[in-house]
């Protein structure tokens, strides 16, 4: 931007002056429920640290804290939001299924130890966040929302967080409740390899799948394979073209994404996570001006 600007209004994941500069097509507002850890801030970088749900005692005390997704006031800062900066931009709702919420609440090492030491605590703390989603789409599918936006990080780059029986006993059921209620179109987002879930996951009905990390997620091979059954979104690389790399690196690598994933449609350009605060923003703009030059159809 050239100058400092000032957070985004209540939950907005966008700040609206990005919008001068970038041709982002969307603005987007989090609805996700909230994490019960130890959350260091640095700038605009949060760090999850330890999680404070451990017992059931724990459980019972947060169940009273949590947000009341009936309440009106909930959802006033939202709409303030659209109504100031709906425009033309499409308007993505973001919500979340559960479990990152409640790996992270539990802190992942008691959480890995719960799933076996006490697996009715895991499932009532799911519950809790997955049915916080539940009542929120209630009422976030009637506003000007266009897209449902679920982020829940399943993955390392080496693979799924816990095994696929693990997940489909824990995770699934609780992923699939919510999935059932998602009306509008909607796009899954989880870091990492999920190569080994994803016709799993795919089952949940989402029309969209991001944002696919480069080295374990080969969006050339998913075009291939998937690319007719769910629109493929991301994949421009953080760990080096966006931090590290050059400003030719960064069109090369938009220019080769959009010519061999974006025939036959079904390619959103997006980073392989979000806008990091360690990008280079020659990079940023250098990806930007690369979608603007190459992202269009043939005539």
């Amino acid at each position: 931007m050239g100058r400092p600007i000032p957070d985004p209004p209540g939950s907005a994941r966008t700040a609206p002056e990005i919008l001068e500069v970038l041709a982002i097509d969307n603005i987007s507002y989090n609805f996700a429920p909230p994490r019960y850890a130890e959350i260091e801030k640095r700038g605009d970088i949060e760090i999850v640290g330890a999680g404070k749900l451990k017992t059931w005692q724990d459980f019972e005390e947060c169940k009273k804290k949590m947000p009341d997704p009936g309440a009106a006031e909930f959802y006033k800062p939202a709409e303030e939001y659209l109504k100031k900066y709906r425009k033309d931009y499409a308007a993505l709702a973001g919500v979340r299924f559960g479990p990152s919420n409640t790996y992270l609440s539990m802190g992942i090492e008691h959480f890995s130890y719960m799933l076996f030491d006490d697996p009715d605590l895991v499932d009532a703390i799911m519950d809790m966040f997955s049915s916080f989603s539940l009542r929120v789409l209630e009422v976030i599918q009637n506003m000007d929302f266009d897209v449902i936006f679920v982020s829940d990080d399943l993955a390392f780059r080496s693979g799924t967080f816990i095994s696929p029986k693990h997940m489909e006993r824990f995770f699934m059921p609780h992923m699939r409740k919510v999935a059932a209620k998602i009306e509008k179109p909607w796009i899954y987002h989880s870091c990492g390899n999920i190569n080994s879930i994803l016709d799993e996951l795919l089952t949940l009905g989402m029309n969209g799948i991001s944002n696919l990390e480069p080295g374990p997620m080969d969006i050339f091979q998913l075009k291939k394979d998937y690319g007719n059954k769910v629109c493929l979104m991301g994949n421009i690389d953080l760990h080096y073209t966006l931090s590290k790399g050059t400003v030719e690196e960064t069109e090369n690598e938009v220019r080769e994404k959009i010519h061999r994933v974006g025939p036959g449609g079904g390619y959103i350009i997006a980073t392989s996570n979000g806008v990091a605060a360690y990008c280079k923003p020659e990079n940023i703009m250098a990806m930007n001006n690369a979608l603007l030059k190459y992202g269009h159809y043939p005539l």
